[in-house]
């Protein structure tokens, strides 16, 4: 496949945006959601004359009785459109330190509509090789997971938020990500889990996830809150003084541990740490039990729900359940009982 490397200034883009002869959003492009800081700083690149990289575009469908056609945009959607926005107005184009472009002076409005956009025209190829380059284009040596794909389409204040978490020295003093998991971002996806958790209640695997990432992805007025919580959560474990052997550093188990504990210390029914660490102790115990001595019926559910299906929704609410009745030195068994999860 041969290409066409060429420029286009940013006045016939807006122009062939309005005349619908360049399609922004060809149905097989990914959908990005830029924040307004993201436009904002992309705009002031433009402004202050700064390159960017190259779009791409392939010939679209023709009438061949009227001679008129489109061109496909197959990758640079975002930033064709923040370029339009910000010549037609829209707000989320421009901020305090931005000025509007109907406040430009006139040399340079000539400027940023007169400014050439790097463009490589793929010409007249099949639908099926359009996607093939696209799919190339926005891919690695491996393929993205699900938190990859929404670290790049929702790179606002949530994701932002979990990001900083993430790398929190309790995770790092306590060894609760491997390598692996940080490397893919596994890490800042446990903590998405628990923050919409702590929002929401238990849900069912990753549900929400990419709904909760479009809904505070430009602001998260509850991110300081969020945080403070969460600080006070990892105190309190800390508190406790854990055996770093204890079953309690799991993945599943911790997320479990912070989940419940936020939700005790919020309803101010928290229990002294030193007996909260026995109790726990002694009903993991219990769980980890690999000989044939009898266990309770909410050790081995516990047990059970962390294994199998551990994501789902009742059995994040089943440890939930009794990791809140062990800490508070109720009866596991009548908890699950009461809340018809047995």
């Amino acid at each position: 496949m041969k290409t066409s490397p060429t420029s286009i200034k940013i006045r016939q883009i807006i122009t062939q945006l309005k005349e619908t002869q360049l399609v922004p959003r060809p149905h097989f492009q990914r959908r990005l959601v830029w924040t307004s800081a993201d436009k904002i700083r992309f705009v002031d690149t433009v402004l202050r004359g700064y390159p960017f990289p190259e779009i791409y575009v392939a010939n679209g469908p023709v009438n061949v009785d009227t001679g008129e056609g489109q061109q496909l945009l197959v990758d640079g959607q975002q930033r064709v459109t923040t370029l339009a926005a910000y010549f037609n107005g829209d707000p989320s184009t421009f901020g305090t330190d931005l000025t509007p472009y109907a406040e430009l002076e006139k040399g340079e409005k000539e400027e940023f509509l007169n400014y050439d956009v790097a463009v490589r025209d793929l010409g007249s190829v099949s639908e099926a090789e359009v996607i093939e380059v696209f799919k190339r284009m926005n891919s690695t040596n491996y393929a993205l997971n699900e938190i990859e794909v929404n670290n790049a389409v929702f790179a606002g204040a949530l994701m932002r938020l979990a990001s900083t978490l993430s790398i929190h020295e309790f995770f790092e003093n306590h060894r609760i990500f491997r390598p692996s998991d940080i490397k893919r971002m596994g890490d800042v996806k446990f903590v998405l889990l628990v923050i919409i958790t702590m929002m929401e209640g238990y849900f069912n695997r990753d549900d929400l996830l990419e709904r909760k990432l479009a809904e505070y992805n430009e602001r998260f007025f509850e991110g300081d809150a969020i945080k403070e919580r969460l600080e006070k959560a990892f105190e309190y474990l800390d508190e406790c003084g854990f055996s770093p052997k204890s079953r309690i550093w799991k993945r599943s188990d911790i997320f479990t541990a912070l989940v419940q504990v936020d939700l005790a210390i919020c309803h101010r029914l928290i229990s002294d740490p030193i007996d909260a660490v026995r109790r726990v102790d002694e009903f993991f115990d219990q769980v980890d039990r690999e000989d044939q001595a009898p266990r309770s019926e909410a050790a081995a559910i516990y047990s059970k729900a962390s294994l199998q299906a551990s994501n789902d929704r009742i059995n994040r609410l089943r440890r939930g359940v009794i990791f809140e009745a062990v800490v508070s030195g109720s009866d596991p068994d009548d908890a699950l009982r009461i809340e018809g999860l047995i």
